[in-house]
């Protein structure tokens, strides 16, 4: 799991894919972080992200550095306040971006995340 933050925090932004119908969304995400062993990312509860999540909870987190690439699938499965909490502790600004009492934060479990080299082929995957 450190080794995806790590990822993750070289490539500042990810993009979020879910899908709302049959129509498919991405979207940038600049927060991550690994709550109770579990990677997490944000969203708040009126947005379109996390009303597509719960109707659909399959999810495509990818990111790129350079010739490497991660790509996080899963199922995302809800936190409770405290991982709000966390999240409000680690990025302040967060509090800034969603209304009071809005902001949630979803696990990705029961997947795989891919970090390859476009350049090498070589690539390794780990279980979440």
């Amino acid at each position: 799991m450190d080794e995806i933050m790590e990822f993750l925090k070289a490539c500042k932004t990810s993009f979020v894919a879910t899908c709302g119908g049959d129509q498919p969304y991405v979207r940038p995400q600049g927060f991550s972080m690994i709550y109770n062993g579990s990677l997490c990312f944000c969203t708040a509860d009126e947005k379109a992200t996390s009303k597509e999540l719960k109707a659909n909870p399959n999810v495509e987190i990818s990111a790129a550095n350079g010739t490497k690439f991660i790509r996080i699938r899963g199922k995302a499965e809800f936190q409770g306040q405290d991982a709000a909490e966390k999240a409000l502790e680690m990025m302040p600004q967060l509090a800034q971006m969603v209304r009071p009492g809005k902001f949630e934060i979803f696990a990705v479990k029961g997947g795989t995340a891919v970090i390859a080299d476009l350049t090498t082929g070589e690539s390794k995957t780990i279980a979440l």
